[in-house]
C-alpha cells in the first residue's frame, strides 16, 4: 500500500466512531427476568398458587426436570432472537433449529404424560380463565421483546417475531405448571396451545414492526 493511499484511507475513517456490538445475553436476560417477575406477580394477583408446588418439585423428578426443561426453552427461544440481530454464517434453519428443539421437548413431556403424568392428574388449583390469561399476559411480554428488538435490526423480522412470539406465550404456560392444575390434557389444551399460539401473533407483528425502515 503506498503511502498516499494509506494516508488517504486515514482520513476516510478518521471520524468516524468506533460501534458497540451488541449485548444479546444482557437484553435476553433482562427481559426474561422482567418476563418472569411480571407473569409471576401478576398470576398471583389473580389466583392463589397450588399450596403443594414445593412438595411436588422436590419429590417429583419427572415434574422438576419438565419445569427445567420449560426455562431452557424460553432461554433459548429469546436468546435466539436477540441472536438474530447479529449477522451469522449460519443459515436461518439451523439458527432456529435449537430453540425449536427445546421447545419440542417440552411439549414432548406433557405429551408423555398423557401416558404417564409426572404427578397425579387434579382439579386442585383450576383457575376458571387460565386459557385466556396465558395468552392475555403474554402480550405484554411480546411487545416489550418487539419494541427491544426493533433497536437492534434484526435481519429476519418475522423469525425474530416468532421466537419472541413464543417466548412470551411460553413463560405463562410454564407459571401455569404452579399457578393451575395439574393435568398434561389441560396443559396442552389450555396452557400449552394458547401459549404457542402466540407465536403466530409474534412472526406477523415482527414482519410489520421489525422490517428495515
Amino acid at each position: 500500500m503506498t503511502v498516499d493511499r494509506k494516508q488517504f484511507i486515514d482520513e476516510l475513517t478518521m471520524d468516524i466512531a468506533p460501534v458497540t456490538s451488541v449485548d444479546t445475553r444482557q437484553s435476553a436476560l433482562f427481559w426474561l427476568g422482567g418476563a418472569f417477575t411480571f407473569v409471576a406477580i401478576v398470576a398471583l394477583l389473580t389466583g392463589p398458587y397450588r399450596t403443594d408446588i414445593g412438595h411436588d418439585l422436590l419429590f417429583s423428578i419427572q415434574f422438576l426436570v419438565e419445569s427445567l426443561v420449560g426455562l431452557a426453552s424460553v432461554i433459548l427461544l429469546i436468546y435466539a432472537a436477540f441472536e438474530f440481530a447479529i449477522p451469522s454464517s449460519k443459515s436461518i434453519t439451523r439458527r432456529l433449529f435449537l430453540p425449536l428443539l427445546g421447545v419440542s421437548i417440552w411439549v414432548g413431556f406433557y405429551l408423555l404424560g398423557l401416558v404417564h403424568p409426572a404427578l397425579e392428574p387434579s382439579m386442585a388449583g383450576k383457575r376458571e380463565f387460565c386459557y385466556y390469561e396465558t395468552f392475555v399476559f403474554s402480550l405484554p411480554l411480546m411487545l416489550a421483546g418487539l419494541f427491544w428488538a426493533r433497536k437492534q435490526w434484526p435481519l429476519y423480522p418475522m423469525s425474530t417475531g416468532l421466537l419472541i412470539g413464543l417466548a412470551s406465550g411460553s413463560v405463562p404456560a410454564l407459571i401455569m405448571q404452579f399457578a393451575c392444575m395439574y393435568d398434561p390434557q389441560h396443559i396442552l389444551t389450555d396452557h400449552i396451545l394458547p401459549g404457542l399460539s402466540v407465536g403466530v401473533v409474534g412472526a406477523v407483528l415482527g414482519f410489520v414492526m421489525l422490517r428495515t425502515r
